[in-house]
Order: structure tokens, then sequence, then C-alpha cells
């Protein structure tokens, strides 16, 4: 039902109205293509109808792509096929199609609402890729997205392990590696909220207590999970131990040593990472990735 090859349609052949009945049996074989205004620029979207939201999202990058002119194949594949540039919906399914080229990563965002908003990434994950973030930054764009930032706390006392489903980093190649070099610095361990109950045993081998909130929280210490930008946010002075933690400029990067940097520089660049349904439906974000 769903094609592992791309397909591709004419302009004439345009998606219907929402129908969310049909997005499993339909968005995953059809795309379409507008008038060229990037003359020769196709993109290869790659998703899963397993995944819920995959369907969703291929529709509204449809429309953006296609209002601005580019070529749009859609595919199940998990390998690169030949069309254009692969644009990977998640960062689980796509290994052999990362390690043989050029890719636009549709990631998790890093703040605010992960129904509404996704941060996009060339060649590689988080802080490890290309943002294609703005040479000169202000403000502007940070205020628009109303995400409110607390002041750094320092009166509080646990120190919570951030649970990781994987790692995504050349330092650890288990979550259980990691874990065993930091949790018994830690007084308290937060499960990753896409982890099943008990499948992360690292923190409950060394009989650390749950915490299921910030609210007592004084370090919250994370590998490369975007909990980091949640804790720095919430005003939580933070550990990350890779480089490519989304907050690793505004973190310290060993549990004996925490950092409460000024965050403003890295809010005006961290706004520019990630983007709404609506702007990529109207399409221009898409084009600062495309070269």
């Amino acid at each position: 039902m769903f094609p592992r090859t791309p397909h591709v349609v004419s302009s004439k052949d345009r998606l219907g109205p929402r129908q969310p009945s049909l997005v499993r049996s339909r968005v995953f074989s059809r795309c379409g293509s507008g008038v060229s205004l990037l003359t020769m620029t196709t993109v290869v979207i790659h998703g899963t109808p397993v995944i819920p939201w995959h369907a969703g999202f291929v529709r509204i990058a449809l429309r953006g792509l296609q209002a601005q002119g580019v070529s749009c194949h859609v595919t199940s594949s998990r390998i690169r096929v030949s069309g254009g540039l692969p644009i990977l919906l998640g960062t689980t399914l796509w290994r052999e199609i990362e390690a043989t080229g050029p890719f636009l990563l549709v990631d998790r965002c890093s703040f605010g609402d992960p129904t509404h908003c996704v941060s996009l990434v060339r060649d590689g994950h988080g802080r490890r890729g290309d943002h294609r973030v703005p040479e000169r930054l202000t403000g502007e764009r940070w205020e628009t997205h109303g995400q409110p930032v607390i002041p750094w706390r320092a009166d509080s006392r646990e120190i919570v392990l951030c649970g990781q489903t994987r790692t995504y980093s050349p330092h650890f190649r288990r979550p259980d590696d990691w874990y065993a070099k930091v949790a018994g610095a830690c007084t308290h361990y937060r499960p990753h909220p896409a982890s099943r109950p008990h499948s992360v045993i690292g923190a409950d081998k060394r009989g650390l207590p749950e915490s299921s909130n910030w609210q007592d929280c004084g370090l919250a210490v994370t590998l490369n999970s975007s909990v980091g930008v949640e804790a720095v946010l919430a005003g939580i002075p933070t550990v990350t131990m890779d480089e490519g933690s989304m907050a690793w400029d505004v973190t310290g990067h060993d549990v004996a040593s925490p950092q409460t940097p000024d965050r403003t520089s890295w809010l005006h660049w961290l706004a520019w990472t990630q983007w709404s349904h609506n702007e990529l439906e109207e399409g221009s974000p898409w084009l600062r990735y495309l070269d």
C-alpha cells in the first residue's frame, strides 16, 4: 500500500481536503509539485505511516514545498533513493540514509508544543547539524514565540538524572554506559517521556527515587536530550555531557561544575532552529535548507 520507491504525480493531482480517515492510505502514496520557482529543486520525503505524526506532517510539508515550487516525492524507504534531497521525519529510522550523503532532518522541537512545531537541521542531529541560523541575531524572533524564561534558581537540592532512550552520542554507546558514569552523583531519576516503565535500567539498579517534576530540582543532569532545553528555560542549572545537546552553550558539562550563564544570545539562536507548522505550510522556511 505504501511505496518503497518515490511516486510522482503531476501538478493537477492535488491532495484534497484534510480527511483524517484517508491519511494512511493516501498521503504516503501521493505528492504534488507546483509551478517551478526553484528550477530543478527536488526533495524526497521519507516517512512511515505507522507513526501517526508522519502522515499529518507530510501534508504540511507538501503544501509548503509545493507553494515554493519544489518538486516532491514521498516514500517509506529506509534507504536513499534517487530524486532529490532526503527529508527525514524523525531520528530513529534513517541511519543508512544519514550515512550516505546530505539530508534534512525534521526533529522534535526544543521548546513549545511538539504538535505544532518542529526543528529543522541539515546533515546532523541537534547542535551537530546546521540549523541555517542567520549570522546576525536579534531578539525579535524569540519574542514571537512567547516562551517564558524563568530566572536561575539557587535554592533547590535535588540532582536529577534525566533518562535517555538512545544516546545519539559518540561518547556513550548505550544509555547504561552514561548512567554508570553519572548516576552516583545524582539523588533522583526522571524517566524519559518516551520510555516504557522500567525500560531504562540504569537508575533503577542504583536505587534512585523517581522525580516526576522539576519542583525541587537544583541541578538537571542530561546527555543530549531536549529536556536540557526545558530545564534551562525553567531556570534549573543543567549539565549536558554531549556536544550535540541544544543546551550545550548555556550549561555545565560536569556534575561538579554547574553553570548559570546569561542566556540571551542562546535564546536568540534557539529561536531560529525550529518552525511552526503554519510557517512550514506557508513554505518560505524550507528554502533556507535546500541549497
